[in-house]
């Protein structure tokens, strides 16, 4: 039987670990055996210096154990591996040729610059928003480095003729022009079960808990509170609707995002704020987070799944797959990682989209809700799958 690792987060509350366990559940089911080398962020992403030279040793420590493994994939996202920049290449690199058959999936390859934030930026210096504009500038300039980041470690992945799995055609194409490297392979992140059935009790129990009434829409957001998935545009727009629906988030605040002795986030303070400011609070509810199989039964629940995402390079959303595949009606921005998701499945029908920003917009596709696509995909369509995904992942991590 083959040996496989994943070099991930695992044990931690996030995204990526969250991904890992769906994807080493589904290598397993295809008869390898697969183990997870998880990161300890609390090392990897310190900047205390001694601590940086403790997380060093613990990448080796993960390098000398790859080497006993058939094959190894390494799930990266530059935060689990550093603060900072130099850290962050060279120990993935260093986990990249402890073996020669590895395989880095790269869920965040971006590799251009926004020159659009730029623009803006420089627009609000010239109407003296100084504030404004310092705080763009300052985004763009991480968004940046993000790329440089990317450039460096694709550079030698590419030496090095490794296998990399992206999420989009566009990471694919990207790769390609800038690169000339057609060693790209895609697949979108599939995190639910074909043979999943939606169960409402879980939804059914919150409404009879929260008093509310039996023909009241629910309107779901999902994942972690952050700022750009648009939770501020969703109350906006939960003031244009009546009063019948209420609107829900499914999430914590992100972990890396609590700092010491902060009474309350700034993100969800302002979202409490707005609440009371557009007369919407007793229909905004902070439901908090839920276990894996609970959160797949709430998105399959819900009347309607909002994702008012902005446009932050982000390649691939686990919560946008999840909704996709189990959710009723679900209406998404005009955020790129969309496109390129319906680019790959173009078969969806229970999604409508609208601009980034546009509350009028949400609001009137909400109440007259319209599918962009009519046809129904059915089991045997289907081209990717948490089998197709497993089956990539060992074919590449073995080669």
């Amino acid at each position: 039987m083959k040996k496989i690792a994943i070099v991930s987060s695992f044990s931690d509350s996030c995204g990526n670990a969250y991904f890992t366990k769906i994807l080493m559940d589904s290598m397993i089911a295809s008869g390898v055996h697969v183990e997870c080398l998880s990161l300890n962020l609390l090392l990897t992403q310190s900047v205390n210096s001694d601590v940086r030279k403790k997380a060093d040793k613990h990448i080796d420590d993960i390098c000398n154990k790859l080497k006993s493994f058939d094959g190894v994939n390494i799930q990266f996202e530059a935060g689990l591996y550093g603060t900072v920049p130099a850290d962050i290449i060279k120990r993935t690199l260093k986990l990249a040729s402890a073996n020669p058959h590895t395989s880095v999936t790269l869920h965040s390859p971006r590799l251009v610059s926004y020159s659009a934030s730029q623009r803006e930026a420089i627009k609000n210096l010239l109407k003296l928003r100084v504030k404004t504009a310092i705080k763009m500038y300052f985004n763009e300039l991480r968004r940046n480095v993000s790329s440089k980041i990317n450039a460096k470690i694709i550079k030698s992945l590419i030496k090095n003729n490794i296998n990399i799995i992206a999420h989009t055609i566009r990471a694919q194409e990207q790769i390609g022009l800038f690169f000339n490297y057609d060693n790209v392979h895609v697949h979108p992140l599939k995190i639910v079960d074909d043979s999943h059935e939606t169960s409402f009790e879980l939804l059914n129990g919150i409404k009879e808990k929260y008093k509310i009434k039996q023909n009241d829409k629910i309107i779901g957001m999902f994942g972690f509170v952050n700022e750009y998935k648009g939770h501020s545009l969703a109350i906006k727009t939960l003031s244009c609707l009546p009063k019948s629906y209420k609107l829900m988030f499914f999430g914590r605040q992100h972990p890396q995002t609590i700092k010491n002795n902060e009474l309350v986030n700034k993100y969800i303070s302002s979202l409490q704020h707005q609440s009371y400011a557009d007369g919407v609070s007793d229909r905004v509810f902070f439901m908090g987070e839920y276990d894996n199989e609970d959160f797949i039964n709430l998105a399959g629940s819900v009347d309607y799944v909002w994702l008012p995402y902005v446009e932050n390079g982000q390649d691939g959303s686990g919560i946008a797959s999840i909704c996709m595949d189990v959710s009723k009606q679900v209406l998404c921005s005009s955020s790129f990682a969309f496109d390129e998701l319906f680019r790959l499945i173009p078969d969806y029908n229970n999604y409508a989209r609208f601009d980034i920003g546009n509350y009028l917009e949400l609001s009137s596709k909400t109440l007259y809700f319209m599918p962009s696509k009519s046809k129904i995909l059915t089991g045997d369509e289907k081209k990717y799958t948490l089998r197709s995904q497993a089956e990539l992942y060992i074919k590449l991590s073995s080669e």
